[in-house]
């Protein structure tokens, strides 16, 4: 006499639930129109000369490849209000109190809209061609575990290098994109580009690292550590274009900004950084992880290019797995290998 009770009973919930996926009960932002898909997210402070630069080149970047962008500026010094307030419409500001980096990025996060968020820094310019976005977003689309994404600095592995990389590593253009990268242990601020989802997935930004007012050092690297620990992928591309403010430098380099920057939130962040997540078991595996992504990705562009092989280093090399032995090696490193692995001729589709 159970069964009948137990069969409507079934009945009756997978009615409710057909009902509740046809009702309007929910309401998904990402469709409304007229949302952007990149915001680029910018911490501000005492650059005058920069405003108008930055928002009209980067308007014109997001334009030239028909990209809906916005702005969104964390001003961490209100008196300089009237100058952003002047670039409206595209630009999206916030007057905080001198947040600065962690605080400030986390803020303008919370007010961009877009699905791929950008960190950007106060003293670069950008150039007014977008190839670079298309780039990213095309990366971010054929690899889906890709959350971060870095445009400047990296290490392939941190506890192996001394010094960070910069530009293209050694490898083949990718044949799933036409593109140029790698997987990277770490890679630093900016521009950095995070999908929203996983930005806040992982919490955004360590603010707990610095105080109000101070540099964020650390906080990329210890943002894409949390990345590869929840599962996520690091990668790193190069891109020609942008340059450097050409009348003030960083304000981490000043002979003012070195002292709290350098030393002591070096001390405080980079020892915190450290007892979280530089174990030398640790450390390695994830290092190996790394390498294994780049082994099952892509080819060398010559035998002497290796970004790995340096023998006095003493550690990997750019020997690939035989083709037979792919799938039990990635299988091993649980990686998933893609089916296909021919770049895709019907583009892609950016607000997907």
């Amino acid at each position: 006499m159970l069964y009948p009770i137990l069969s409507i009973r079934s009945g009756i919930d997978a009615a409710i639930a057909l009902a509740m996926s046809c009702m309007s009960s929910q309401l998904l932002p990402s469709s409304y129109p007229g949302r952007p898909v990149v915001s680029i997210m910018l911490n501000y402070f005492k650059r005058p000369h920069v405003i108008q630069e930055i928002a009209d080149n980067m308007r014109a970047a997001c334009l030239s490849v028909s990209i809906p962008c916005e702005l969104v500026v964390n001003v961490d010094n209100p008196h300089e209000a009237g100058a952003w307030v002047n670039e409206a419409g595209f630009v999206v500001p916030v007057f905080s109190a001198n947040l600065h980096e962690a605080r400030g990025y986390n803020r303008a996060a919370r007010l961009a809209r877009g699905k791929y968020l950008v960190v950007w820094q106060d003293d670069q310019i950008p150039p007014r061609t977008g190839t670079w976005m298309l780039q990213m977003i095309r990366l971010f689309q054929t690899y889906p575990r890709l959350g971060i994404l870095g445009m400047n600095t990296y290490r392939i592995c941190r506890q192996k290098e001394s010094t960070n990389r910069q530009g293209n590593p050694g490898w083949n253009p990718d044949p799933r994109t036409g593109i140029t990268w790698t997987y990277v242990h770490f890679t630093d601020f900016a521009p950095m580009a995070i999908l929203a989802s996983v930005f806040w997935e992982l919490g955004g930004l360590e603010e707990g690292f610095s105080r109000p007012g101070e540099c964020g050092i650390t906080g990329d690297w210890e943002l894409c550590a949390r990345a590869w620990v929840a599962g996520w992928q690091v990668g790193h591309f190069s891109w020609d274009g942008r340059k450097g403010d050409p009348v003030a430098h960083g304000g981490t380099h000043t002979s003012v900004g070195a002292l709290a920057c350098w030393n002591r939130q070096m001390d405080v962040g980079g020892g915190s950084f450290t007892k979280r997540y530089i174990h030398p078991v640790f450390v390695q595996d994830m290092c190996e992880r790394v390498w294994a992504h780049n082994m099952l990705t892509f080819t060398l562009r010559s035998p002497d290019r290796c970004p790995y092989g340096e023998q006095s280093r003493g550690w990997a090399n750019c020997t690939a797995p035989p083709e037979e032995n792919r799938a039990a090696f990635a299988a091993q490193m649980q990686i998933h290998l893609p089916t296909e692995n021919r770049q895709s001729e019907a583009g892609w589709d950016i607000g997907r």
